[in-house]
């Protein structure tokens, strides 16, 4: 049976091996907290989007409800969802069917100094 070799007074970690772990952890660290927010920033981007998505939805839903003669286009309005302020507008030109019309609904919001616009379109008929 070999006997156990006792640790001489080399053993173990020098100052700069243990610097140089400390500094490579850290920039990792904070390559890591980049990356958080940059999934924070589009976690919000995504969120507003599926609520102008929802807001345009729910104006088409609406207009495919009413009598095909009251179809109407309608200014740019204001509308608070989630507390957000977004811009709908609704523009309405004749179909590639007589009997039909196509209804596009508009969504914006501003963000910062960018302007985010997300269009919707269907075709309703009579």
């Amino acid at each position: 049976m070999k006997a156990q070799q006792s640790l001489g007074p080399n053993a173990g970690f020098s100052l700069l091996e243990t610097m140089l772990a400390l500094v490579i952890l850290s920039i990792s660290l904070l390559a890591l907290a980049g990356l958080q927010m940059i999934a924070l920033r589009g976690n919000t981007f995504s969120r507003k989007m599926a609520t102008a998505i929802s807001i345009a939805e729910q104006r088409i839903e609406e207009l495919k409800n009413t009598p095909f003669a009251a179809i109407a286009a309608e200014p740019a309005t204001q509308v608070t969802a989630s507390n957000m302020n977004f811009t709908r507008q609704v523009t309405v030109t004749a179909g590639p069917l007589a009997t039909t019309r196509t209804v596009s609904v508009i969504v914006s919001w501003q963000e910062k100094s960018q302007t985010h616009t997300l269009p919707i379109a269907t075709i309703i008929g009579q």
